[in-house]
């Protein structure tokens, strides 16, 4: 049984992670690109999907396989460079990591 990871967290958070998934996808695996980079492009865009679809039913949580760990930290920090957020970066970084984020941790900037 494969290991998942349950992240939980605002809905702002929610919507800039599978946003970080799938803008990343487009961006370091475009179509056409080699058959390992098209997998990749596929999990990570399967994986924003269910990350919604998570997020959806329970209204604050989701659950994603830890193996993609190492891609939503890359994709976070994507996403936050390309948006301009580096306040947000912190907080998504906890939020990647499995920590749980409230609005008001977001609100502070996850600062400790």
């Amino acid at each position: 049984m494969a290991k998942t990871l349950t992240l939980s967290g605002p809905p702002r958070m929610q919507v800039a992670l599978c946003s970080a998934l799938r803008e990343y996808a487009e961006a370091a695996y475009p179509p056409g690109c080699s058959e390992c980079g098209q997998v990749a492009r596929v999990a990570l865009m399967d994986a924003a999907g269910q990350l919604e679809s998570g997020f959806a039913a329970t209204g604050i949580q989701a659950d994603v396989s830890r193996r993609l760990r190492a891609h939503m930290k890359v994709a976070v920090q994507f996403y936050c460079e390309q948006h301009d957020l580096p306040d947000l970066l912190a907080c998504m970084e906890k939020f990647i990591s499995g920590s749980p984020i409230d609005a008001q941790q977001l609100e502070s900037g996850c600062s400790e």
